[in-house]
């Protein structure tokens, strides 16, 4: 059991290590504190509800092994089976519109009493979505900076072309976060608005606006966020480094 056990407490620390705070970037590169504040919002907002298949996986694992070692008879096989059935449960329950709506409904009685709890859900959401704008705007503006540094010292024969592209992989890696950052936002957002189009039917209009009007907010931070990370590209593309 307890040769089992070990590596399944590794795969959890791995799991669990996945969402500490970054302070390093692509290549290993040290981040700026701008740029590991940037991070550590993402990480925050990431972590709070339709969480990813891993976690689940895992936890599942763990308690698929445990549950599978009870009985006396082939405990070695029953453990095994025990594993992969809780890693498949695991996985179901670690994300998904469906886990996220059957959880509402386990928790409350009502559709009304679900759908405020989402509401609050994609409130707190929007709260941490206006920390990872603050954050990145600084993140670009420091950017956009840099690149204008890289382009004058490459101008002028300070640094080669190959120490610009260097010196240019910090914004790229930036860019980059940002793109899969969004991506991920865009998918939450979806999710949120299919698990309201699932509770809000019977229940009372104004609640229903309530949470409209958090989906439009978040929609609207993501396009905010999406248009400071454009403004980055722009000039990027105009930039002397190829």
């Amino acid at each position: 059991m307890r040769k089992l056990i070990k590596p399944v407490a590794l795969t959890l620390s791995a799991t669990l290590m996945l969402s500490a705070c970054q302070t390093t970037g692509a290549n290993n590169r040290p981040l700026t504190p701008a740029e590991q504040r940037m991070r550590e919002q993402a990480d925050t907002y990431n972590q709070t509800v339709f969480e990813g298949a891993a976690t689940g996986c895992a936890a599942g694992l763990l308690a698929g092994i445990l549950l599978g070692s009870t009985g006396k008879k082939n405990r070695g096989q029953g453990m095994l089976l025990g594993g992969a059935i809780g890693c498949v449960a695991g996985a179901a329950i670690g994300g998904g519109v469906g886990a996220y709506v059957a959880d509402k409904q386990e928790k409350y009685a009502t559709k009304e009493e679900q759908l405020d709890s989402m509401i609050k859900d994609v409130h707190g959401e929007n709260e941490r979505l206006a920390g990872l704008l603050s954050a990145t705007q600084q993140v670009i503006a420091d950017d956009k900076a840099r690149i204008e540094q890289i382009d004058k010292e490459l101008a002028s024969g300070k640094i080669t072309m190959a120490q610009a592209k260097a010196k240019m992989a910090a914004v790229d890696d930036n860019r980059a976060y940002l793109d899969n950052t969004i991506a991920e936002l865009r998918k939450r957002q979806a999710n949120y608005a299919e698990a309201a189009s699932q509770t809000e039917n019977g229940v009372a209009k104004n609640k229903v606006a309530s949470m409209n009007k958090e989906i439009a907010t978040l929609e609207k931070q993501i396009a905010q966020l999406e248009s400071e990370r454009d403004s980055l590209a722009q000039r990027r593309t105009v930039s002397r480094v190829g």
